[in-house]
């Protein structure tokens, strides 16, 4: 805008409205007669002087922001890229410091469970249908996994298991998964079952522990925990917790609805156990 309105340009435009103002104030007054300096030294002009002077004022201001507007527009330009430079930075950091958190987590599970060698993956995809719940890791045989590894998070909460594997991924199918059997038990009671994934829960990202003893003998809010007793899972990884206790078929058998331990809906980095002491057969 600067190269197009000048200083000099915006003055000569302020000089000659304020001459033909006076001029025709002269021409009003005198007829046509008089000498327009010593009209504007009169008492009667003051009014008239004050507001020449506060347009040229204003003219002025505007002229300068016009003036510096480009400078102030790259300078604007500036601190919007670092504020994105900044934002971009905290994100790395947030990233960095949850990551140093889940391996600061893992580092103490696995000091618990020294049989046991993890290797850490990222999800990189979903599938999921109205039945089916599993995603594709970003690992695959060459890293060691094999069918059947359990996968779970940094603090040992069981996610899935591993159903199908390429030299450079691997698919794991998780705990709400309709086709999931494994075996339970309840932490507090030691009662054993099977948690399993289940049509009219798997919208509410549920599972059930079938085969666990009368309602009044289920402790709400138990834990859940594998048996290990098939040698694919370790045991002691927490599945989840019993929310509530129903009966049901005709001979009122009891079951328990588990609200998984992990946030499956939203894992994003999960460890597949590659070693445990119990040799690993398929199955469950």
């Amino acid at each position: 805008m600067k190269d197009f309105i000048t200083k000099k340009g915006i003055y000569i435009a302020i000089a000659a409205v304020v001459i033909a103002i006076i001029a025709a104030i002269s021409v009003a007054l005198s007829g046509g007669r008089g000498d327009i300096a010593t009209m504007l030294s009169q008492p009667f002009f003051r009014p008239i002087r004050n507001a020449i002077t506060s347009m040229v004022d204003g003219l002025e201001q505007i002229y300068n922001y016009m003036y510096n507007y480009d400078q102030i527009e790259a300078e604007n330009q500036e601190l919007r890229e670092r504020v994105a430079e900044l934002e971009e930075e905290y994100r790395e950091y947030t990233q960095m410091s949850q990551e140093v958190d889940r391996l600061r987590e893992l580092l103490g599970f696995s000091e618990t469970r020294e049989e046991l060698k993890f290797t850490p993956v990222s999800v990189i995809s979903w599938t999921a249908s109205n039945y089916s719940s599993t995603f594709t890791i970003s690992r695959g045989s060459n890293a060691g996994i094999e069918l059947y590894d359990a996968v779970m998070t940094s603090a040992g909460y069981l996610v899935g298991q591993v159903t199908g594997i390429s030299e450079s991924s691997a698919t794991v199918t998780t705990i709400l998964d309709t086709s999931m059997n494994v075996g339970a038990i309840l932490y507090e009671t030691g009662e054993t079952g099977v948690a399993c994934g289940d049509f009219r829960l798997f919208r509410d990202g549920k599972l059930r522990m079938d085969y666990v003893g009368d309602s009044d003998s289920t402790i709400i809010g138990d834990t859940v925990v594998t048996s290990g007793e098939s040698g694919v899972f370790p045991s002691d990884l927490v599945i989840g917790y019993v929310e509530s206790v129903g009966e049901e078929g005709s001979n009122l058998n009891t079951y328990a609805v588990i609200t998984p331990a992990a946030d499956i809906e939203h894992v994003t980095e999960v460890f597949v156990v590659t070693e445990q002491a119990v040799s690993q057969e398929a199955g469950q």
